[in-house]
């Protein structure tokens, strides 16, 4: 964690301090060595939220691109159950940085969850995922007239078939300025993707309450906050299966 509660208050973690976890109470410890970047852990009992991993610097990158308020927020449902946000903004979504592989039952209990969420996925992790990525789309994607902005390319590489049952936002991050956002339309079949300036993504998520996704792509995309209302592409895109 990077975040726990020292004298009632959010620090993060520095040599020699104790604090409490901010999701359970218990003693936290913090670990400020040579390797790994600092962080919180547990004194003694084990994780309180199993939904948490360990933290690289492409996770703390992405959180500090948002003010520390919205980051490790601590979501509760109606139940009572509690989970670590990575980050929840404004306008209350919830965004998930997601590194290691991911199970899909523990992703759909994610979205469940959560709801208003988006994934924002390392696919720079493996260097496979992202040279097939991009020789997809260079070489068998596929545009019309109608939607230029949106590339079709069959569900075939793991990437995808990983994450086109999301029910869930999914955007891909190859480590470079274009974020590849993975429409909602997409199925086992076909992906459909649009491409997303980095500095535009996080530029909408701090400005959401007035700005919908249509900053993305112009005259084309609706607000997030209502997957459903999304236009279909069966009519536009007639090679599809």
């Amino acid at each position: 964690m990077k975040f726990a509660l020292v004298n009632g208050e959010r620090k993060e973690a520095e040599p020699s301090l104790k604090g409490e976890c901010i999701v359970c109470g218990s003693s936290t410890l913090a670990r400020c060595g040579k390797v790994r970047i600092h962080h919180w852990a547990h004194k003694a009992s084990p994780r309180c939220d199993l939904w948490w991993e360990p933290e690289t610097e492409w996770h703390r990158a992405w959180k500090n691109q948002f003010p520390s308020d919205w980051q490790e927020f601590v979501h509760q449902a109606g139940n009572g159950e509690k989970h670590i946000a990575d980050v929840k903004t404004k306008a209350d979504w919830v965004l998930e940085f997601q590194h290691s592989f991911i199970k899909p039952e523990e992703r759909k209990s994610r979205e469940d969850f959560y709801k208003k969420m988006m994934w924002v996925v390392d696919a720079d992790r493996c260097p496979q995922y992202k040279s097939r990525f991009l020789k997809a789309l260079i070489d068998d994607g596929f545009t019309n007239r109608q939607h230029p902005e949106i590339t079709a390319i069959a569900s075939k590489l793991e990437l995808l078939r990983t994450w086109v049952t999301s029910s869930s936002h999914v955007i891909f991050d190859l480590g470079e300025d274009a974020l590849w956002w993975l429409r909602p339309e997409s199925d086992e079949y076909w992906s459909y993707l649009v491409s997303i300036p980095r500095s535009m993504f996080i530029e909408f998520h701090l400005r959401a309450d007035s700005l919908g996704l249509d900053t993305f792509v112009e005259n084309y995309s609706q607000a997030l906050s209502d997957r459903g209302s999304f236009p279909s592409l069966t009519d536009y895109y007639h090679f599809r299966g």
